[in-house]
């Protein structure tokens, strides 16, 4: 990458949601409050752009008080002894027809697995107090159970009180932090 441009995340614009099936036809959903990142853009070529993205996982809200706790005790997140996941990228790539692939790294749990990220919508503008803004739309589809987040209980009726797989939407929108030379 030669002079990249460096972009920041802007916490109070920027959303991170996730969503997961509990008990067999039912949806928790929830967010993290605290997070952020940066994106380092080389040029007009999006394949040679970067990305750091960090989550405070104790941040967690699903709108219950007393699931968070559980969510961050080491049942499942273990927030004292893995206090953030992190994802970084590694590769981009522009399918054609498609949206574009953000493939990298996501440390979580003390594991470190590729995940996939795509970019459903990106946009730029020039806001009117003359500030550079990008703004993305992500979402991406992790095997819990990769990152060592096995808790569960099984449901008398037949299934398990939550799902495996975990949908996380992202609203991303980032201020230019420095230009490129």
């Amino acid at each position: 990458m030669g002079n990249p441009e460096e972009w920041q995340f802007d916490p109070e614009r920027s959303h991170l949601h996730f969503s997961l099936r509990h008990i067999v036809v039912h949806e928790i959903r929830g967010q993290f409050r605290k997070w952020g990142g940066t994106i380092a853009l080389d040029g007009a070529d999006l394949t040679k752009a970067r990305a750091r993205v960090w989550i405070d996982l104790a941040s967690v809200d699903t709108g219950e008080p007393e699931r968070d706790a559980q969510i961050r005790s080491s049942e499942f997140f273990d927030v004292e002894h893995f206090p953030q996941a992190v994802f970084s990228s590694a590769e981009i790539r522009l399918p054609q027809p498609g949206n574009p692939i953000v493939k990298g790294s996501l440390a979580l749990h003390g594991f470190l697995e590729d995940v996939e990220v795509e970019i459903t919508s990106h946009n730029q503008v020039t806001d009117p107090k003359n500030v550079d803004r990008m703004s993305y739309e992500i979402k991406t589809r992790i095997d819990r159970r990769k990152f060592g987040l096995r808790w569960n209980q099984d449901l008398d009726v037949g299934g398990v009180v939550i799902g495996d797989q975990i949908e996380i939407v992202a609203r991303v929108e980032a201020v230019r932090a420095k230009r490129a030379p």
